[in-house]
């Protein structure tokens, strides 16, 4: 597939279902998210699997520190490339 025809078909997913993901499956996309390029090779990423039962507190922290990453990194976006 070319990279047009990947970024022509891409699409956002908002709603998800409460099936389970393969383990095959989500090995192969947690393989590519480790080669994926970062600005400056920081890789600043984290990646998490939580599985079984709902984990609903720990899912709501993860999302409080994933919001103060987001808004530390606009911070520091905004003071170091000027517009």
């Amino acid at each position: 597939m070319s990279v047009y025809d990947a970024v022509k078909s891409r699409r956002s997913v908002r709603n998800y279902t409460d099936r389970p993901v393969d383990r095959k499956i989500l090995e192969r996309v947690l393989t590519a998210a480790a080669r994926t390029p970062s600005g400056g090779n920081l890789q600043p990423w984290r990646t998490y699997v939580v599985t079984g039962k709902p984990h609903s507190d720990l899912i709501e922290k993860m999302a409080a520190r994933l919001a103060d990453v987001i808004a530390a990194t606009s911070r520091s976006t905004r003071s170091t490339h000027p517009t």
